[in-house]
């Protein structure tokens, strides 16, 4: 920051001697202060009264680093609109640098406090027709309350598609305030906090067309610092229950050179599921296997490193308890580990556990959770106590009773939905299928190359 210019941030205040003059503003001396110091012209002219001429208001910069220090820690909305305030500050706002120390400083209030998500509701254009999606792809702000049965969520971004666009969409996947949309026909990339979007261009590597949506995940490229979009694909057409389909991957750099996918030089290890979108963890993806048809599949998940991008497997917990299905796991990140959940219906409890290794991952128990359904958890609350999801139903949950504390359960369409121009009512929508939520920490991060050098 030494180093780079100093520009005129000029901010108006008084100069060393303000508390002076403010008694002698007082005591109504303040004409004969300025004519003594000389500060004031006194001009006369004929058949009329002298006139006074208050001296200009002296004004210091602020250096570059003040401001930098200030600006990290404002929202994203502020900035968005210091933008226009002058050439320098949009050059402050714009420097990739800049937007890093913004995203390490939201990233740090929302572990300090963990209260805000993003939901993006998924609904069904008919409730008859499963490959109907709405088109209609909305991104609600909504922060954890204490009394979450009278929580609100108010609309941040929307962008209406085309409705032939694509019919099916998928989980959403999520790294450093972007969102990564998977449907049947396209991916695409949102920025909700800076209203950014992008549609990621079609592919032809795919062979099997079917009406589902492409494994497919998002995260950061330690080594460059570029966002990566990776994308499983079919080499064949064959869909014969009984053969094994070879599978290939496509990686798109988002801000690229190329703008184009790029087929990785080796394939994944064994096939990936494409029912869940991956889990992004310490510069990796990772991805259910699809066991259907192989002898002996491994117990683990395959692992894409994005900086080099080679494949491995990263081994799960096994012999956990007879009664545990291994295969009915979820993936997620939890408070800064890899996390793996199990039910284990014998004992009614959800077995959480976590690692922070990833080539050889050491698993261990980190919660028991007296619930019998499958939830899994969010992220924790303080004091004791963490919020799990299951489905569409949230609950929070007392680790030190083991138990569900009281009023703290509900479910996601209980929530009001508010859009700007909209009353305290909120909407509801018809044919809701399921609700993405997620732990939402908001950046500068661009999508499309006009933003790193433009207004958002």
């Amino acid at each position: 920051m030494s180093e780079r210019r100093r520009r005129g941030h000029c901010i108006s205040a008084a100069d060393g001697e303000g508390v002076k003059r403010c008694t002698e503003v007082a005591s109504g001396n303040l004409f004969d202060v300025y004519q003594r110091k000389g500060n004031l012209k006194v001009y006369q002219r004929k058949g009329k009264k002298k006139k006074r001429v208050l001296p200009q208001q002296q004004t210091f910069e602020l250096p570059d680093e003040i401001v930098w220090e200030i600006m990290i820690r404002l929202p994203v909305e502020s900035l968005a609109r210091f933008k226009t305030v002058s050439k320098a500050w949009l050059a402050i706002i714009s420097d990739p640098s800049f937007v890093r120390a913004h995203l390490q400083c939201s990233k740090q209030k929302q572990h300090r406090n963990p209260s805000h998500f993003l939901i993006n509701p998924k609904f069904l254009l008919e409730i008859s027709n499963a490959d109907a999606f709405s088109t209609n792809i909305q991104f609600y702000q909504w922060c954890l309350q204490e009394n979450m049965m009278r929580s609100t969520a108010t609309l941040l971004y929307g962008r209406h598609f085309p409705t032939s666009e694509f019919g099916r969409v998928s989980d959403m996947a999520h790294c450093d305030g972007l969102m990564l949309l998977p449907t049947d026909t396209k991916v695409y990339v949102f920025n909700p906090a800076t209203k950014d979007t992008i549609a990621l261009p079609e592919s032809q590597r795919n062979m099997m067309w079917h009406h589902r949506c492409l494994p497919v995940g998002l995260g950061l490229d330690t080594s460059t610092g570029k966002y990566k979009v990776a994308r499983s694909f079919y080499r064949s057409r064959c869909s014969d229950p009984v053969e094994i389909v070879a599978m290939g991957m496509e990686v798109f750099t988002i801000n690229g050179k190329h703008g184009s996918w790029r087929e990785t030089l080796v394939d994944p290890p064994y096939p990936i599921l494409s029912s869940q979108a991956a889990t992004h963890y310490k510069g990796c993806l990772f991805y259910s296997i699809d066991k259907n048809n192989l002898q002996r599949p491994p117990h683990g998940l395959v692992r894409f490193s994005l900086a080099d991008e080679t494949f491995g497997v990263t081994p799960l917990i096994t012999n956990i308890y007879p009664e545990v299905d291994h295969d009915d796991f979820f993936i997620s990140e939890f408070d800064g580990e890899l996390c793996c959940t199990y039910l284990c219906s014998h004992l009614q409890r959800v077995l959480v556990f976590t690692t922070r290794g990833v080539d050889h991952p050491k698993w261990s128990l980190r919660y028991l959770i007296n619930v019998q359904s499958h939830f899994y958890p969010l992220v924790p609350l303080g004091s004791g106590r963490i919020l799990l999801r299951g489905g569409n139903c949230l609950l929070g949950y007392n680790l030190e009773a083991s138990e569900i504390e009281v009023g703290e359960r509900f479910d996601m369409d209980e929530i009001r939905y508010l859009a700007p121009s909209q009353d305290t009512l909120g909407r509801a929508w018809e044919n809701v299928l399921w609700f993405d939520l997620i732990s939402y920490t908001e950046s500068l991060v661009p999508v499309t190359p006009k933003v790193s050098s433009q207004t958002l």
